[in-house]
């Protein structure tokens, strides 16, 4: 039996029908039964109907993945956990597989979905697939959601992050902890967090980051006006805005702390939460145990 599990809203709605006939045809040799995955209040009690030949197939981008494995934190998975192309900016995909391929092919995720790193905000904490922005990110992912609720469904964000940088964001001093150790900057105009190598539709803000590693990476663009900002921003899609040294400073650890002097809106895989002074992010499993201890106290 192969399980479909489908967003919708991926890709912003468009052709949702078209890529779920595609796995349908994929798997035309095996019986499938369709989910939308947000009408599912209990996903580990829909995971506990199925036989562990089972393979599930997950129909989305980003931000579809996010939510499956957030409301799957700390469960047993017994069957295979496939992706299926259909999201927006499909920055997991392009760092596991060749998210540009025009093959029709499902990819199977379980080893990268394992040890995710969580980040903590407001004193709730969320797993992530790709990475934490912070900063003009949020901001973008902000602006980006108001114009989806007004019905528009072809967003640039990149053309987004141009018109802030030019207009309405301004610059912040934040303080960045790695591991212990604090590195305070002036001017911050960004400051993602990344546990892939990639975000924001191809964005390589940390070029040497594994998202395999127990690693994890912030890219902090700082002390630049907005012009010299918009100058650097084209080079992060091939990691060459490392080059300036005086601007770009890339953080290294296993967990991270980052505050700003002044509020500002956060994005995980895409998703928005809006003024918020502070976050810290780890990985997994530095609180893994602590996860499993809860589990059986709840049995």
């Amino acid at each position: 039996m192969i399980h479909i599990l489908y967003n919708p809203k991926s890709n912003c709605g468009k052709n949702i029908d078209e890529v779920i006939f595609s796995v349908k045809s994929y798997y035309a040799q095996s019986e499938t039964v369709t989910y939308n995955i947000t009408q599912i209040s209990d996903l580990e009690e829909l995971f506990d109907t199925f036989d562990k030949n089972d393979e599930v197939v997950v129909v989305g981008g980003d931000g579809t993945l996010n939510v499956l494995c957030n409301h799957l934190r700390g469960y047993k998975l017994k069957n295979n956990i496939y992706l299926f192309k259909a999201g927006t900016g499909n920055d997991f995909l392009r760092d596991v597989d060749d998210v540009n391929s025009n093959e029709i092919k499902a990819v199977k995720i379980n080893e990268y979905i394992d040890n995710l790193p969580v980040v903590t905000v407001n004193g709730k904490e969320y797993l992530f697939i790709n990475n934490v922005g912070y900063g003009i990110d949020g901001k973008v992912c902000t602006a980006g959601e108001e114009l989806r609720e007004k019905g528009k469904k072809d967003i640039n964000y990149t053309t987004l992050a141009i018109k802030l940088l030019l207009t309405a964001y301004k610059s912040n001093g934040a303080t960045v902890t790695v591991d212990g150790n604090k590195h305070s900057f002036k001017r911050v105009w960004m400051a993602p967090v990344m546990n892939g190598l990639y975000y924001g539709g191809g964005m390589m803000p940390t070029p040497n980051q594994d998202r395999n590693s127990d690693l994890l990476s912030c890219c902090v663009v700082h002390d630049t006006n907005a012009l010299q900002t918009l100058l650097i921003f084209p080079s992060i899609f091939k990691g060459e805005h490392i080059k300036y040294k005086k601007k770009v400073t890339i953080l290294s650890g296993k967990e991270m702390k980052i505050e700003f002097d002044k509020p500002q809106d956060v994005q995980i895989d895409g998703e928005v939460i809006r003024d918020v002074s502070e976050i810290s992010v780890k990985k997994y499993a530095q609180i893994k145990e602590r996860d499993e201890k809860l589990i059986k106290a709840n049995a």
